[in-house]
């Protein structure tokens, strides 16, 4: 957020994203959706919107989650749990 286009897309190119990444130029995304009591410190318009996310092979959300840094999964255990369960189903 709060970059430029080029910024953004040499930030995408250096990573090979192979999906769209939204330009939130001016912070208006971060300010409306970001967890309230995400990253306190930082102003509203400059709190990052992290999320996790698994998508099925038939397209479903299997899950979904939103960076939360008062209770951060730094080992993302349900993550793993869900993704190993349908690996598993397979």
């Amino acid at each position: 957020m709060k970059e430029t286009k080029e910024q953004t897309t040499e930030y995408a190119q250096r990573w090979k994203f192979t999906f769209p990444v939204l330009l939130d130029s001016e912070g208006k995304v971060a300010t409306h959706y970001a967890p309230p009591d995400a990253l306190p410190d930082l102003p509203r318009d400059q709190v990052p919107i992290a999320s996790n996310l698994i998508i099925d092979p038939d397209g479903k959300i299997q899950f979904y989650s939103l960076l939360d840094s008062a209770n951060f999964d730094a080992r993302l255990i349900r993550l793993t749990d869900v993704l190993e369960k349908l690996v598993n189903r397979r």
